[in-house]
């Protein structure tokens, strides 16, 4: 009788986490859409567009001894993983 009434909590526990879990995987499902759709959003309005440019222009230039500079400068290490 107990060992059945601590199964069923159990159970009833397991029922609700697996639910929690199934809305959380959904909520992030519609957080990464929203991300990806104002993504794509910002890429192609005009300060993506600037955006984009520039880092093409910096990235072509990236051997250039003044962009070395800058980069030491403002701490921009990302642009050699690129």
């Amino acid at each position: 009788m107990l060992v059945q009434k601590l199964l069923k909590k159990q159970q009833l526990e397991l029922t609700v986490l697996t639910e929690q879990g199934r809305l959380q995987h959904e909520l992030l499902q519609v957080r990464k859409q929203q991300l990806a759709q104002s993504g794509r959003a910002f890429i192609g309005s005009t300060p993506g567009l600037i955006v984009s440019f520039s880092l093409g222009c910096l990235f072509q230039m990236r051997h250039n001894s003044t962009v070395k500079l800058l980069r030491s400068t403002f701490g921009l290490r990302w642009m050699t993983k690129l």
